[in-house]
Parts: structure tokens; sequence; C-alpha cells
């Protein structure tokens, strides 16, 4: 499937959030026309103003944005998304794809909401997608036909790399690609200070690390090769190593642990199981 294939879709946002707005800038930065995006919210001039903002079209209900896309994209808080699903059910084009962008809402529960031949993918989205960067792993549910994998895989190349998995691995997903940068920001923010503190101009630092952090990421994903054994192709090393994989060990076992709990709490009764 091509890019104009991609484009020719009209495209729908319940929700017009953070993550709303990373994935409809981008499907523009790619060709597809703002006016064939339109954008919902709970908040009016939450949709309004994305739609400023990108010259998409502001929706003035979940049902006239749902009722407008082949592709709608369900970008709206993980509670909010069963009954927004419920609210839409009724205006949702025959054949459109149901793109979920929420944490633990599983593709069983929205299935139980929908026409029992909906399809629906469960996408974990993470904000580097808006320069094509995003590692956004996803899985899909019981309905898509074999034949319309491909449109999946182009969708989601837009936006970046992405895994297809067994829902039971999206949690262990969602704790290191949704919430991974939010450990690495952090570190290249104290790297760029650093080295503006040793005299290096703020512009200069901050474009250093950045590079520095992409390179060190593409050298792994182009090579192959763990980062154990690179990190033995630098003769001075001075981060202490172990406290450092024990704060972002820790850091994800909390990520996960709090996904975990969402899921527990939002289940619908009956379908507490799986990730």
């Amino acid at each position: 499937m091509s890019i104009d294939d991609l484009r020719n879709r009209q495209y729908a946002f319940l929700g017009a959030g953070i993550i709303a707005g990373v994935f409809a800038e981008r499907l523009i930065r790619v060709g597809v026309p703002a006016q064939q995006i339109i954008a919902s919210d709970a908040d009016a001039a939450k949709a309004a103003a994305l739609a400023a903002r990108l010259g998409i079209r502001a929706a003035q209900s979940n049902p006239e944005a749902a009722a407008a896309g082949d592709v709608v994209f369900v970008a709206v808080p993980p509670n909010a998304v069963l009954p927004v699903l419920d609210e839409v059910r009724a205006a949702l084009r025959p054949g459109a794809w149901i793109v979920s962008l929420a944490a633990v809402i599983q593709t069983g529960w929205m299935q139980e909401r929908l026409d029992p031949a909906a399809k629906i993918a469960r996408v974990i989205p993470n904000t580097p997608s808006l320069v094509g960067a995003g590692m956004n792993p996803h899985c899909l549910g019981r309905s898509v036909p074999a034949g319309d994998l491909p449109f999946v895989d182009a969708l989601l190349a837009v936006f970046g790399d992405t895994i297809r998995l067994d829902e039971s691995l999206m949690e262990a997903a969602t704790a290191l690609t949704a919430v991974g940068p939010t450990y690495f920001y952090p570190v290249l923010e104290a790297l760029r200070d650093a080295a503006v503190q040793a005299g290096l101009p703020r512009p200069v630092a901050e474009r250093a690390a950045a590079a520095t952090a992409s390179g060190a990421a593409r050298l792994i994903a182009e090579t192959g090769r763990a980062p154990e054994d690179l990190k033995q192709m630098i003769g001075t090393r001075t981060l202490a190593e172990p406290e450092a994989k024990a704060l972002f060990s820790a850091a994800y076992q909390t990520a996960l642990e709090k996904l975990a709990a969402a899921r527990m709490k939002l289940a619908p009764s009956g379908g507490q199981g799986g990730a």
C-alpha cells in the first residue's frame, strides 16, 4: 500500500489532546490534506484550538467526528474510551477502522461495544511519532481480516517503527515505549546543562546531546549489537552503571505497576484478564 492510498482516506480524532495533536500533525506532514482530518473533544475549545493550529476541522460532537472518518483514532483518556465508543457506535462508517491510542483498554472490551465485525487496532503511541521516529507497538482485534494487515503496517509506518504484539505483552511495551521518553529527557537535560556549565553554548550542547543519544540508539538498531557490547568501543566510561541501571529498572517497574492497576480499575465486569 502506498502513501497515496493513505492520503485519500478521511481521519477522525475523538479527543484533541497532546497525542491527537502529534498524530494529526504527522499525517499532515506526510501529505494528508488537513481538511480530511476532523477532531472532537469533550472540551469544545480544545478541538477548536487544535483545528485552528493545524487547519483541520473541528466537530461539535464525537458522533459527528466519527461519522466522517474512514480511520477513527480514539485519543481520549482510558476511562473515557468505552463510554465514547458507546456514544459513536451508531455513527461509525461501515468498514471504518477504530484505532485506540489509550493505555490498558483491551481490544476485547472495545469489540463488545461495537459491531462484532469492527476492525480494531490498539496502538501504544509515543511522542517522537511527530517526526516519524516513534515506536508504536500494536495489537489487533479479533475481526481484522488478514488482507487488511498491509493497511495497518502502512498507516503506522507514517509515525515511525512498530511491532505487532500479542495483547498480553502490551503493558510491558507501554512501560517501555510510551513512558520511555520520560526516562531519556532528564538524562539529556542533565548532559546539556553540564556541558553548558563547562562552556558550551546552550544550543550547541542541546544539539550535541540529542545527536549523541540518537546516534547511540541508531547504532544498536542498525548493527543489531547489544548495548553491553557497544559500550566496549569507548575507552572512557565515567557513569556509575549499577546505580543507573537500578534507577531505570525501578522507573520501568513503577510504570508497569501503574498500568496494571489502571487496567484492573477500568476492566468491565469479567474482563480483568490479559494486558
